[in-house]
């Protein structure tokens, strides 16, 4: 049996929000053992509710709201949402959790995130997941077309919010022969998003504009496990590169399912991610 409470933090002038999962009363003796959970670009810590329930029997759990996600506070200016400024309002926040190093497990900009976090903290975390995530663009050029690229959709995204849900649900990436249809809270919470604090959100935490740590990756140290969908050809790539770089890094292909592993796959996504919690917490 576990217990959830939905709470609100303020961090660094922005009130954030964040679910808890927290074990039952026979738990006691491991409560400090502490899972993060950061979801991906117009999510929200809501999308890993039944997945949260299973892990909290393991640990606790908390489902970060990121930076203008759900019920957190965006930022007027963009350079809010850059890489740095959230990275020190994810430590502000990890310490003020806990008083031992945590998980954190990040899908996607949530990856992307968490291994930022990761080369600049290691000291803070006894393990890293990255479902679908990436180092950055290495070419200077290609970082720009994808900076033209978000600043495009910024627009799209105050020009017509609910036209922009539906082309980018319709990408390619979220395509694939096993993907499953968006579920319909998940559709709910991208409906729900503040159309301003998402075109901030790839103005200044885009990956055009997050600093490439593909030079970083052979440095850290901290146990780290890969995830990818099978079917997500260009991803798999770039962790195969990640996996020869990271020293103590774990890959694992899930297959039949896309980008939205835990969507696609959430008994694999647990199945593969339980064990690793178990042996580094």
């Amino acid at each position: 049996m576990t217990r959830k409470q939905h709470q609100h933090i303020k961090i660094r002038g922005i009130n954030y929000g964040y679910r808890i999962w927290e074990p039952d009363a026979n738990f006691e003796t491991e409560s400090e053992k502490l899972v993060i959970l950061l979801h991906g670009f117009m999510g929200s810590g809501a999308i890993f509710e039944e997945l949260s329930k299973e892990l909290a029997h393991h640990a606790r759990v908390i489902a970060l709201d990121l930076l203008g996600h759900g019920s957190s506070e965006g930022a007027e200016m963009h350079y809010r949402f850059s890489t740095n400024e959230q990275v020190a309002d994810l430590r502000t926040f990890i310490e003020r959790m806990n008083d031992r190093p945590v998980i954190l497990m990040g899908y996607s900009m949530g990856a992307r995130l968490a291994l930022s976090f990761a080369i600049k903290y290691p000291q803070l975390l006894a393990g890293l997941i990255l479902e679908s995530g990436s180092f950055g663009i290495e070419d200077p050029t290609e970082a720009q077309t994808r900076q033209s690229l978000d600043g495009h959709r910024a627009d799209e995204i105050q020009a017509n919010f609910n036209d922009f849900l539906v082309r980018w649900n319709a990408m390619p990436l979220f395509q694939s022969v096993h993907s499953k249809a968006l579920p319909s809270e998940y559709a709910s919470i991208q409906k729900f998003q503040d159309p301003f604090w998402m075109a901030n959100s790839l103005l200044g935490f885009g990956s055009g504009t997050m600093p490439c740590l593909h030079n970083e990756l052979a440095k850290l140290e901290v146990p780290t496990q890969l995830l990818v969908g099978g079917d997500d050809s260009k991803f798999t790539a770039i962790n195969q590169r990640m996996h020869q770089q990271i020293p103590n890094s774990y890959l694992n292909v899930i297959r039949k399912s896309g980008h939205r592993i835990h969507i696609d796959s959430p008994e694999q996504w647990l199945e593969t991610i339980k064990p690793f919690i178990q042996h580094y917490l």
